[in-house]
């Protein structure tokens, strides 16, 4: 939620609570009391895309953390492969760079090699285990690719879920402010021959403006 919306729903919860302690002046069926209830039908939901929005920020953070141990653990399986090919260059030739662990590391090409990797490691598949790795090294490996893979749409999901509750937020402080808009020149005119009720409304209905950026001073010309 930026600092504009902040100012604009403190605003706006002071403007309902002004109308709440004088119910009096804002009777049923009148144009105030009905833009008075959409501010609250406004603000409630505020309150719950925002509570969404928080949630989604948490998920994101997590899912990225969870993106992240998968690829190393995917680096993990694929280095000791990497590693044994290059001893294996003097048995069997080229197969230290069919076995090499990608020079432009993005996620697709770590996922592109791994998987290329889990079909063309089968037929060395004994040859690799008499250098010492495990008899099930292709079997974990294709595990970490998949599990990489699987992590690869958790953070585009929870950005999703993050980005939804914040244009709701922005669309209900937009209705908000009509209807704020309307009740505040209704306000002014029934107040228009009491100071004092006057005066009390309009501090309490102010939305408070983004502060002015002061622009740096013109450097002295010579």
């Amino acid at each position: 939620m930026t600092d504009a919306e902040r100012r604009r729903i403190e605003g706006l919860d002071s403007t309902q609570n002004y109308a709440a302690n004088n119910a009096a002046d804002f009777p049923a069926g009148s144009v105030q009391e009905a833009q008075i209830a959409i501010i609250r039908t406004e603000l409630a939901l505020v309150e719950g895309f925002a509570a969404d929005q928080a949630a989604g920020r948490g998920d994101a953070g997590s899912a990225f953390e969870n993106k992240d141990t998968a690829r190393e653990n995917l680096h993990e399986r694929m280095t000791p492969i990497a590693d044994i090919a290059k001893v294996m260059e003097y048995e069997f030739d080229g197969i230290a760079e069919r076995f090499k662990l990608p020079r432009n590391r993005t996620d697709q090409d770590m996922l592109a090699t791994a998987r290329a990797w889990v079909v063309e490691l089968v037929p060395f598949d004994a040859d690799f285990q008499r250098y010492g790795l495990d008899r099930n090294f292709i079997a974990d490996l294709a595990a970490a690719a998949d599990a990489f893979e699987n992590s690869m749409a958790a953070p585009e999901t929870a950005v999703a879920d993050r980005v939804a509750p914040t244009a709701e937020i922005g669309a209900a402080i937009r209705r908000a402010m009509i209807a704020h808009r309307i009740v505040v020149a209704v306000m002014k005119v029934k107040y228009a021959n009491n100071p004092g009720k006057l005066a009390a409304w309009l501090t309490a209905s102010h939305i408070e403006k983004a502060p002015r950026r002061t622009p740096p001073p013109t450097p002295p010309t010579e």
